[in-house]
C-alpha cells in the first residue's frame, strides 16, 4: 500500500515540475526604460512627495551583470 502511496505522489510531483511556460503572442519580454524615462518617473515620484523605486532586470554578458531598469513605481515614505 505504501508503495502505490509513493508512486502516486512521485508522479505527481513529476507531472507538475516539468511544465513549460505558455508562450504570449506579440509578447516579447520586458522591455528596457531608456535613461529619459527613468529620470521623468523617479522626477514625477518627488513631486508627488513619494520615494522613487526602480526596478531592475539582470541581465548576463561576458563581461559580466548589467542591470537594466524595466519599472519605476512611487512608494510612501
Amino acid at each position: 500500500m505504501k508503495v502505490y502511496v509513493v508512486l502516486a505522489i512521485s508522479l505527481l510531483i513529476g507531472a507538475c515540475s516539468s511544465t513549460k511556460p505558455i508562450p504570449v503572442k506579440g509578447y516579447d519580454g520586458p522591455e528596457m526604460m531608456h535613461r529619459m524615462e527613468v529620470i521623468q518617473a523617479s522626477r514625477q515620484c518627488i513631486m508627488s512627495k513619494m520615494k522613487p523605486n526602480t526596478e531592475y532586470l539582470v541581465y548576463k554578458t561576458e563581461a559580466g551583470k548589467v542591470l537594466l531598469p524595466v519599472n519605476v513605481h512611487c512608494d510612501a515614505y
